[in-house]
């Protein structure tokens, strides 16, 4: 709806009027795109797909009784990430038009068309002192030049007006929060976006330790390595490797390899190449058994996690990393690293079943229970 309607006290529609503004400050202009098909392609399925392999998302469906209630509960996840996913560049987008009319106030080059830093509103400054928000007088006129200084042709142009290359540096990650600030709506709007956000990061935490805990002290420990573990010494071990989880998530979070858009499809591609396809195949292809499974998880999460690392440089840094340019010239197929999950799942898919028809069938027992999984009493 807001993509089709017009902005208040205009005829021009909001897509439209976005686009102007950008490409007038040297930007690509919000509705060209700048990915391929295959590449959106691939990463809206690896965004797909992904979620439906998160361990805690999973995991939320032992809550309900009945599997009625678990497929009604689906549904209604479903809906609800749809809407999210639908809603997300929308939000993006009108943050990036208030921020740049709340810096661009005039005419593009003109003396008086940029906004004086000493006039610069309070979000501006909250923000600025966080660090997530930058401002450099290059050419120490006192006013806020935001511009894309990569693009030669406009670069000549701003030299003319006087800039000395873009002097705003904004940390994505602050636009979702500071958007209502920038908009200037009503205190409580703020408040309610902030609850939603530490409430999400509360839910999605709570769940994701609650699945780390019980892997590694019920199903390593107890299933695999020590299977006459106590049940005391079962709880501790979920205990100490909720905490471990803790600390390297703090870490992460104090130090981020990228910013949370970015991070989050790394995170789903990753689990669409390793967690889904035993998923899918533990459920409805009886000849899976433990060799395919564990080889096609490994063989997804591996190529999954070495390219986004060899384009992106996330951990291997030490080493490194990353290894080539991130552009497109130098992706397999033109697929970015936020993509790649796709073949990743593709690939796991062949491993598995590939292992699993060389390696000996599951008992009678296990594919009685595929069955049961299938058609539920």
């Amino acid at each position: 709806i807001a993509f089709g309607s017009t902005i208040q006290g205009d005829s021009i529609y909001f897509l439209q009027k976005l686009d102007q503004v950008v490409t007038a400050l040297g930007f690509t202009a919000y509705t060209s795109g700048t990915k391929s098909t295959i590449d959106i392609f691939c990463i809206t399925a690896a965004l797909m797909i992904g979620t439906a392999g998160l361990p805690h998302v999973i995991v939320r469906f032992f809550t309900v009784p009945k599997v009625r209630d678990a497929r009604y509960s689906a549904g209604w996840a479903l809906f609800f990430i749809g809407l999210l996913y639908l809603t997300a560049p929308v939000v993006g987008s009108m943050a990036r038009l208030n921020l740049t009319e709340t810096i661009q106030i005039g005419t593009v080059g003109a003396e008086t068309g940029n906004l004086a830093y000493e006039d610069r509103p309070d979000w501006f400054r909250t923000w600025e002192a966080t660090g997530l928000l930058e401002f450099d007088d290059k050419n120490e006129d006192g006013r806020i030049q935001y511009y894309n200084d990569q693009n030669p042709e406009f670069a000549t142009r701003a030299q003319a007006f006087g800039w000395d290359g873009n002097e705003l540096r904004v940390d994505p990650d602050i636009m979702v929060l500071a958007n209502p600030e920038i908009a200037s709506l009503p205190q409580w709007v703020i408040a309610l976006v902030a609850a939603g956000g530490i409430a999400a990061a509360l839910s999605t935490a709570a769940g994701l330790l609650l699945v780390i805990s019980a892997a590694v002290s019920h199903d390593l420990l107890k299933g695999i390595l020590m299977p006459h573990i106590s049940e005391r010494r079962e709880l501790l071990a979920g205990r100490i490797s909720a905490g471990v989880a803790i600390v390297i998530a703090g870490l992460l979070g104090y130090y981020p390899p990228a910013f949370v858009a970015q991070v989050v499809a790394f995170a789903f591609g990753l689990a669409a190449a390793s967690l889904f396809p035993p998923i899918l195949l533990g459920i409805f292809y009886k000849r899976i058994n433990k060799e395919g499974a564990i080889a096609g998880m490994v063989v997804g999460l591996v190529f999954t996690y070495s390219y986004i690392e060899y384009f992106k440089g996330l951990f291997l840094r030490w080493a490194g990393s990353p290894w080539s340019e991130d552009v497109a010239e130098n992706w397999l197929m033109g697929i970015s690293p936020e993509g790649i999950g796709t073949i990743g799942v593709l690939l796991n898919f062949a491993v598995a079943i590939t292992v699993s028809h060389m390696t000996a069938e599951p008992s009678a027992k296990a594919q009685e229970l595929v069955e049961h999984i299938r058609y539920p009493r």
